[in-house]
C-alpha cells in the first residue's frame, strides 16, 4: 500500500543519533519489479525516512506525497535511499 506514512513521535528514529528523520512513507519499490506467480500480483514497498515538517506537510494534504517524491529524486536521490544525515526538508 504506497502512499501511506508511519508517523513518529517527532523524534529522531536514528537511536542514539540525532537526526531530522522522524516519519517514514512507504513507496512503491524503487528497484524491485512486480512479479506475477500462480498466487497473483506481488508488488514491492520501500520506507523512505522523511522529517516532521515533510509528514506535517503530507497529514495536511495527502497531495504532497507524489510532489516530496519528484523533489526527492530531482535532487539527486533516485532510488529514495534514506540519508539519516540529511539537513534539510522539502515540504
Amino acid at each position: 500500500m504506497p502512499n501511506q506514512y508511519v508517523k513518529g513521535d517527532g523524534t529522531s528514529l536514528h537511536i542514539g543519533e540525532d537526526s531530522l528523520i522522524t516519519a517514514l512513507l512507504l513507496v512503491n519499490d524503487t528497484e524491485a519489479e512486480p512479479q506475477m506467480s500462480v498466487y497473483g500480483k506481488t508488488e514491492f514497498i520501500q520506507l523512505v525516512g522523511i522529517t516532521e515538517s515533510e509528514i506535517q506537510a503530507i497529514i495536511e494534504d495527502q497531495n504532497n506525497i507524489p510532489k516530496l517524491i519528484e523533489l526527492m529524486k530531482a535532487d539527486g536521490n533516485e532510488d529514495l535511499v534514506t540519508d539519516m544525515r540529511r539537513n534539510k526538508s522539502y515540504l
